[in-house]
């Protein structure tokens, strides 16, 4: 039996093509958890129809409330395999604190997807993330991409052996193949003579934020003033966004989870606080402005290849989206500019993650 743990949006896509070669080796269970400011990585396997165990919550950003609900995940995952009648022979991750050390103490071999090691985009351990030194030298096996130095990992004890790099960039996985869904302009009643913008939280209460700036905040109040459609993504919950700006004519603030076929192939700029959308979208050729408080590697990464910009305060944002949009014509058809070249090496990335943990965890 093969456990996945997936506490992330972005892992939800990351192992959604994964899962069902995963079966073509063993059995196999997924846990997630769900909380009521925290549902989003639920909405998503639904979405999917994706098949899982919810076991306990998010803590938030107290650090009492995250460190008991990792006890309580923790004390979830022994009753689950009680009640299986079973423990997992491989437990597989992208960012679990309590499923690698429940694994760990369980004597499961840990394999580990780990895109974001350090906060920065420096290599020494004083950059190393909370969430790593609790779960990458506990790991049997770690995969990342080629963009993250691997001297991340093995500076925590892992050596050359353990640390695979694969050749692509995780967001191709599920964007590569992307065609056009519903138009979510359409089914929110937007006004499509107007440029869409879409905007994404910063995920400031994850363990490498040390800040919530008000970057973001600011410049949704700038931009409503322009003619343009604005549509607020939340990270967390919407209550705070709706006190803030539910009252703004040209704001929707997004209730509903949406496939990336329904909004990326209709939106004009994408502005964002966090790393994965900001991946996607520059990755889809789409006008992107990074307000994020602190770069990683993949930032460094688009911003050298000018797939993207960072603006440093809310004016900045402006003055962009309004270069940016310059040249927006409603009667002008959006295509999707693809950045193959510079997010996957190679196509055979999949294939060699997945002979790897054959050869090592199902030799007959």
């Amino acid at each position: 039996m093969i456990w996945l743990d997936i506490t992330d949006p972005k892992y939800v896509l990351f192992f959604k093509d994964f899962i069902p070669k995963l079966k073509e080796l063993d059995s196999v269970i997924i846990t997630t958890r769900e909380s009521a400011d925290y549902s989003e990585c639920v909405k998503l396997l639904q979405l999917f129809n994706i098949q899982t165990y919810s076991i306990g919550g998010y803590g938030g950003s107290d650090k009492l409330g995250k460190f008991q609900a990792r006890i309580n995940r923790q004390e979830g995952f022994l009753r689950l395999f009680q009640e299986l009648k079973e423990i997992p022979k491989i437990f597989i991750t992208g960012a679990s604190v309590e499923g690698v050390q429940t694994a760990y103490g369980l004597g499961i071999p840990v394999i580990n997807f780990a895109d974001t090691p350090n906060a920065g985009n420096k290599v020494g351990l004083e950059y190393t993330t909370i969430l790593s030194r609790l779960t990458l030298p506990l790991s049997t096996l770690v995969f990342h991409p080629f963009v993250v130095p691997k001297e991340c990992y093995t500076s925590l004890g892992l050596s050359d052996s353990q640390v695979i790099s694969y050749p692509f960039i995780d967001v191709i996985l599920w964007l590569k193949d992307l065609k056009e869904g519903n138009d979510f302009r359409k089914t929110y009643n937007l006004n499509l003579s107007l440029p869409t913008i879409l905007i994404r939280e910063e995920e400031y209460k994850a363990h490498y934020v040390k800040e919530k700036l008000s970057t973001i905040y600011e410049s949704i109040a700038l931009l409503s003033k322009l003619k343009v459609n604005l549509v607020i993504m939340p990270r967390y919950g919407s209550q705070e966004l709706k006190a803030q700006f539910g009252d703004l004519k040209n704001v929707l603030i997004l209730e509903d989870k949406l496939s990336p076929c329904d909004f990326y192939p209709f939106i004009d700029l994408l502005i964002g606080g966090g790393g994965t959308m900001n991946l996607e979208s520059s990755y889809l050729g789409i006008p992107t402005i990074s307000t994020r408080s602190l770069f990683l590697f993949h930032d460094t990464y688009l911003l050298e290849n000018q797939l993207m910009r960072h603006a440093k305060n809310a004016q900045e944002v402006l003055e962009y989206t309004q270069e940016i949009l310059k040249t927006f014509d409603c009667n002008k058809k959006r295509i999707l500019n693809k950045q193959n070249a510079l997010f996957e090496k190679t196509d055979l990335g999949i294939q060699t993650i997945l002979e790897e943990i054959k050869k090592r965890f199902y030799r007959k």
